[in-house]
């Protein structure tokens, strides 16, 4: 019985908490485990080298939760608002796994792992056009119900997250 919590310990349920519990016996072939590995490290060497990118705390390729690999990114210090450019880094992290994928694996051997990273990247980019207006072709408008937008206007919207995604 352990009386003392050490550091190792902290940092052990931070990473509990933050990536979820580790799946030490799952059973991930030798494929699954390169992708994963290429994928990881297309998100690490985003976070790395894009400007304004939140530093990379750990990345792993142990399946925790749901995922079989993760790259958790924590702040260097709390902010209550995000700029344009930490907003394009996150784009550029989100992407970074399906692209190692491709540029490695080739375009026809894109997996479904990245549906989540395409899920949130996707997300931000729609509240960067819609919520905070970082399009100047659509003007500085927050776009709230975009059921009342024309279709000219619901296309330059559209048009203006693709472009973000790319």
């Amino acid at each position: 019985q352990k009386h003392i919590i050490s550091l190792e310990d902290l940092e052990w349920a931070k990473d509990k908490i933050l990536m979820g519990p580790e799946r030490r016996k799952a059973v991930i072939s030798e494929k699954d485990r390169k992708l994963t590995a290429y994928h990881e490290a297309g998100h690490a060497l985003c976070a790395l080298f894009a400007e304004g990118a939140v530093p990379v705390y750990k990345a792993t390729i142990v399946p925790r939760g749901q995922a079989l690999g993760m790259v958790t990114q924590l702040p260097e210090d709390d902010t209550n608002s995000v700029t344009r450019k930490e907003m394009m880094a996150r784009l550029v992290v989100c992407m970074g796994g399906r692209a190692a994928e491709e540029r490695v694996f080739g375009k026809d051997n894109v997996t479904s792992g990245a549906s989540s990273d395409l899920q949130q990247a996707t997300r931000l980019a729609h509240a960067m056009i819609t919520r905070y207006a970082m399009s100047d072709k659509t003007g500085p408008i927050a776009i709230e119900e975009e059921d009342k937008l024309s279709g000219e206007m619901m296309k330059v919207v559209e048009t203006e997250i693709v472009a973000l995604l790319k």
